[in-house]
């Protein structure tokens, strides 16, 4: 097992064991079905999530989609979820956000229901990306990033303390 795939296991581990069994399970569908894409794994702390992308490129904000897991559910996101709401017609898509829309899944066979596997491919078709078999995709771990970024931006805003007159 690599270091990366050793944190991963490690963030399912902090929820529940049925939850931590819905995200592996949702991460092996996806990775059954976007072979060759990178995986790009965040810890939002703040609202106690875990999420992974599927990009073609090391940034996650290029991802064609994302799960996301939650202590009570679990979620696909489409980052272009508007543009996709439009070219997949139905109401399957939840939010309001200008970009990324989500559809809550109960459990890893969601992934293969037609009407998802459809906002899938439309993903792909508008990411013009091409999952490919024979490449390997590579899991990449930005949860530290994270974590140091923000602990930089909480420490730059903070008042620079004042000092007393000599």
């Amino acid at each position: 097992m690599t270091s990366s795939e050793s944190k991963l296991a490690g963030y399912f581990k902090s929820y529940g064991p049925t939850q931590a069994k819905l995200g592996k399970a949702l991460r092996s569908k996806l990775r059954a079905r976007l072979p060759g894409l990178f995986e790009i794994v965040y810890v939002y702390e703040n609202q106690n999530a875990l999420v992974i992308s599927y990009s073609p490129t090391e940034n996650g904000y290029e991802g064609v989609c994302s799960i996301g897991l939650y202590p009570d559910g679990a979620k696909l996101f489409f980052l272009r979820g508007d543009v996709l709401s439009k070219a997949v017609p139905g109401k399957l898509l939840k939010g309001s956000g200008k970009t990324v829309r989500h559809v809550v899944l109960q459990a890893a066979s969601d992934l293969d229901r037609p009407e998802i596997e459809a906002l899938i491919s439309a993903a792909l078709a508008i990411a013009k990306v091409q999952p490919d078999a024979a490449v390997e995709g590579t899991l990449i771990i930005k949860a530290e990033e994270q974590k140091q970024r923000a602990a930089r931006a909480k420490k730059s805003a903070r008042p620079a303390r004042k000092r007393p007159p000599a």
